[in-house]
């Protein structure tokens, strides 16, 4: 995390300034320079809320506190004191993000520990080469749009996407849920990301700060998306922009059959789960998909779609007019569907308040 980053970050609750007590810093290598970071660090909420750095990423969960105990306990004086105060000031808080977030973040997690890109893995069937354009599609907006503008990716996994966008815009800030956040920062080599850990439903900036929001098949894997959309719009500035990807209802007997199976699998255990797949789903369906074409997935790619299709505790499906209703009821101009496919569709919407 670089240092001038820290002015940017609230607590997720209050919304208020972080104090940061640093802990290590370490040199980081970006393609033009190398730049001192924080490592390792605290931040205090004047809530009572303590947040960890760690590996160069700022921890920013409402749950962070029991998810990395260890580290907290190594480094924070009167551990057991203020643990019993969070718990006594934030129980109903911590107890609701606990029981949504557990499983979401190790399925996600799991599913992008599949993707090589030194392989040249394809995101959802695009070349990463191509990740740009297929921003800038889905956005509808040529290059020059982005020039000054800082720009959210909202559930950012692997990170791809928010290092190829941050060529176009002044920063570009990846927020993730998972600990897939951790090779998304290592694997970046463009100084204008800002990896964070948080929760798209406790997001740690002021609201009204941000130019740009993308997020791409994210708010439909949380527990509400009408209230993920609510919650994450309410950082974007007047005239600012939205590009939402959301998966839509299909027909096909396949669908339906996969979305019944997904009533077992998606509450199973994930090891279970993963194991059920590779053996009951995964040979037919990547075989037949071979059969028809011999460029479709590789063994890694089709293992994503699946995990991502079966595992996730949250999985809905949204209809282009709701989606667009839920935009107009935040005021959002200019809605348009921007691309579509067999899965799913970016929908586009600018912010006039």
């Amino acid at each position: 995390m670089q240092f001038e980053r820290l002015n940017l970050i609230k607590c997720p609750i209050s919304k208020t300034s972080l104090r940061f007590q640093l802990i290590s810093e370490f040199e980081k290598s970006y393609d033009n320079e190398v730049i001192t970071e924080i490592k390792e660090g605290l931040l205090f909420s004047e809530t009572g809320l303590v947040f960890p750095i760690i590996d160069g990423i700022p921890r920013l969960l409402i749950e962070s506190f029991y998810d990395y105990s260890d580290f907290l306990k190594r480094h924070l004086n009167q551990y057991e004191e203020i643990k019993k105060s969070i718990e006594k000031k934030f129980k109903g808080v911590i107890e609701y993000c606990i029981n949504k977030n557990k499983k979401s973040k190790q399925t996600f997690e799991f599913e992008w520990s599949f993707l090589n890109p030194q392989k040249k893995d394809k995101i959802w069937h695009d070349d990463l080469e191509n990740l740009t354009k297929v921003f800038l599609n889905e956005i509808g907006e040529s290059p020059d749009y982005f020039n000054g503008k800082n720009l959210m990716d909202v559930g950012c996994g692997h990170g791809l996407m928010t290092t190829c966008i941050a060529g176009l815009s002044k920063l570009a800030i990846g927020i993730e849920l998972s600990r897939a956040i951790e090779n998304a920062y290592k694997r970046n080599q463009n100084k204008n990301v800002f990896y964070l850990q948080a929760d798209l439903q406790f997001l740690p900036f002021e609201d009204h700060s941000i130019d740009v929001i993308y997020s791409s098949g994210v708010i439909h894997h949380t527990n509400n998306t009408e209230l993920s959309l609510a919650l994450i719009e309410s950082t974007l500035n007047s005239q600012g922009k939205i590009c939402l990807w959301l998966y839509h209802p299909q027909e096909s007997i396949i669908h339906k059959l996969f979305l019944w199976l997904r009533k077992f699998t998606k509450n199973l255990p994930l090891k279970i789960s993963f194991m059920f797949i590779m053996i009951f789903i995964f040979p037919f369906s990547f075989l037949f998909k071979k059969l028809k074409n011999k460029k479709s997935n590789n063994y890694r790619e089709e293992i994503i779609d699946l995990l991502d299709q079966f595992t996730p505790e949250y999985r809905y499906e949204i209809p282009h007019d709701l989606a667009n209703q839920w935009l107009k009821r935040r005021q959002f101009k200019n809605i348009k569907i921007t691309s579509l496919n067999q899965y799913g569709f970016s929908i586009v919407g600018e912010k006039y308040t």
